[in-house]
């Protein structure tokens, strides 16, 4: 009777490393999967909303137009905030090793982490909540409409704020650490401070059209750019990885 050989520890620790970098890719390509719906939820959203003084025709008119829309950017947004929690799995272990290494803690790391499940769970709220508003198109009762509507300022401004702590947190671990490209953590406090400037909406008092919040769009553009960034440094850092354990074998 013959047994078959058990696998030398070296080949073991091979092969469970080149398991754990082929996850590593998996986790790492949703953030660019995330990019996609993210941006047609964004884009389909039911747009501009009438103020909130406007007569109920210009709500009924507005549920009317934007019915499709508003269903479209819902869905789209939920399917984007999936894909979105696999990346983040991915990024906050490849900050939380780097901030390690420097500082022997991984605090910034969790900001990372809790900043950006805020973010994504506001941001869907928010577009879901609107989708609500204009779900029965022309048939919505337009003081629901104006009601729903105005209730969703709220999960934008939360979400700002998570993403805010988020792309700042990243940013600077970014630039101490050098995990990623300079260029990435710029970029990361740029959409910080982007976001952080849609807070003063709240002091305005006018969160219907106020300017302030127009800081959230360029915030979208930066926290895009540093999600698909992110994804193409972590993907090609644990293709390296596979690259040197094959060699290694």
């Amino acid at each position: 009777m013959t047994t078959r050989p058990a696998p030398t520890p070296q080949l073991a620790v091979a092969g469970t490393d080149a398991v754990a970098s082929r996850w590593q890719r998996v986790l790492a390509l949703s953030g660019i999967a995330f990019a996609v719906p993210f941006l047609i939820g964004w884009f389909a959203s039911a747009g501009v909303t009438p103020h909130y003084t406007a007569s109920d025709q210009d709500w009924t008119n507005w549920a009317h137009d934007g019915k499709w829309n508003g269903r479209i950017s819902g869905f789209a947004m939920l399917v984007a905030a999936f894909f979105f929690l696999h990346y983040l799995g991915a990024v906050r272990s490849v900050l939380g090793k780097a901030e390690s290494a420097v500082s022997g803690s991984a605090q910034l790391a969790r900001v990372v982490f809790a900043g950006a499940l805020i973010g994504i769970a506001g941001l869907s709220m928010a577009l879901v909540v609107m989708e609500a508003a204009s779900s029965e198109g022309g048939n919505a009762n337009p003081v629901v409409s104006r009601a729903v509507t105005a209730g969703a300022a709220g999960p934008y401004l939360i979400a700002a704020m998570g993403f805010a702590a988020f792309l700042m947190a990243g940013g600077v671990l970014t630039l101490r650490t050098g995990v990623f490209a300079r260029w990435m953590g710029i970029v990361a406090l740029v959409g910080a401070v982007s976001f952080l400037i849609t807070f003063v909406t709240v002091l305005d008092g006018t969160t219907d059209g106020s300017p302030f919040g127009y800081g959230f769009f360029p915030g979208v553009v930066a926290l895009v750019t540093w999600t698909v960034a992110t994804s193409v440094a972590t993907y090609r850092a644990a293709a390296a990885i596979d690259q040197v354990t094959v060699i290694a074998t």
